[in-house]
């Protein structure tokens, strides 16, 4: 009882944009092909992890193209990338080109056209946009209705920005790159924002994830996280004023796949460190919010007090061919507080050995 006590109060500390999920850019230059929305909604809430940047008005949905130079695009085939339905290793997802190849945006000047560079952040105000082949130092936030996607790309979010990525609203389409948080710190006590954050259906594949507390929170289901590397995430403070970092932390919706991906939020070979680890993979639904349909499937999560934690409203969830990482420190593979998983097989433990459903 007191383990699943522990657990509770990590659990208790990060609200997504300060509550549940609603109903819910070298050559290359960046190609910006858009088309505007019809009316471009506010985010529902400001998150409250991260110190807000300086007001602005939200720039209206990007419009027209930059022309990219002769391209620096990812091979066709890359030695060592993760094959269909496999763990990517270390350093096989993500940018992984050179890096003075592509365009940097770092300020109002690079912004590309219909966007607005505020105090390291790059901000869409919606339309359906696409970034391939930049290197963004700062943020980028994207709020409205549309598609952002980001190709081949680096993302380093910075204290300014309230998450490498704030994925507010619409569809978020992220593949083969790189997004971390480089600053030095974060201010104060406002470190709750994950490196991918937001109520955004995500799509979010072969990327590599670091630097920030949380790797993805994702507020609304209908999403993939697939291929993707979750790790290196930061730790903060002390007991009781720390964070509590999840490798994926979901606040539940319907329909959310999370498959064959590589997280390790252990640190210095220790599950937890008995104060800041939660959870690789953190399902936290709320009423009317229930993660229906949901899909955990052969993944390899490694590090927390316990490595997968599952809350309800759950039902017809599957978790199957998942491979769990040492315990070290921490009560075990994982924690299930309520009925609603439909299928589970095939998950083994750091020896190999079968993974009872709990």
């Amino acid at each position: 009882m007191a383990a699943i006590a522990a657990l509770a109060a990590l659990a208790a500390c990060k609200p997504l944009a300060g509550k549940p999920a609603p109903d819910l850019p070298v050559p290359p230059d960046p190609v910006v092909t858009t088309s505007t929305p019809t009316s471009t909604p506010t985010p529902t809430t400001a998150p409250t992890s991260i110190l807000p940047p300086t007001s602005v008005t939200a720039p209206t949905s990007a419009t027209g193209t930059v022309t990219p130079r002769p391209p620096a695009t990812k091979p066709t085939s890359t030695p060592g990338e993760p094959g269909t339905g496999t763990v990517p290793a270390p350093g096989s997802v993500g940018f992984r080109g050179d890096k003075g190849s592509l365009k940097v945006i770092d300020g109002p000047g690079s912004a590309p056209p219909g966007t607005q560079w505020n105090s390291g952040a790059l901000r869409f105000g919606g339309g359906d946009v696409t970034l391939d082949g930049v290197y963004v130092k700062g943020g980028v936030e994207y709020s409205g209705r549309g598609t952002l996607t980001i190709r081949n790309s680096v993302i380093e979010g910075n204290r300014n920005s309230w998450s490498p990525l704030m994925a507010n609203s619409g569809h978020v389409d992220v593949r083969d790159s790189t997004i971390t948080y480089k600053d030095t710190q974060i201010p104060g006590d406002k470190w709750g924002n994950g490196v991918v954050h937001g109520d955004a259906r995500m799509t979010l594949i072969r990327n590599d994830i670091s630097g920030a507390p949380d790797g993805i929170q994702n507020g609304s289901g209908e999403s993939v996280i697939e291929q993707n590397h979750i790790h290196d995430l930061r730790v903060f403070g002390t007991y009781p004023n720390n964070t509590h970092n999840d490798g994926i932390q979901s606040y539940g919706g319907p329909n959310l796949k999370i498959r064959y991906n590589r997280i390790d939020i252990s640190i210095g070979g220790k599950a937890y460190d008995g104060t800041h680890q939660n959870a690789a993979v953190f399902i936290m639904p709320s009423s009317g919010h229930a993660a229906a349909n949901l899909e955990i499937v052969g993944n390899y999560l490694s590090g927390g007090g316990y490595i997968l934690r599952m809350g309800i409203p759950m039902s017809n969830a599957i978790v199957t061919g998942n491979k769990f990482g040492p315990t070290t420190g921490g009560w075990g593979e994982v924690l299930v507080d309520g009925p609603g998983i439909t299928q589970w097989s095939g998950n083994t433990d750091a020896e190999g050995k079968p993974v009872r459903q709990p």
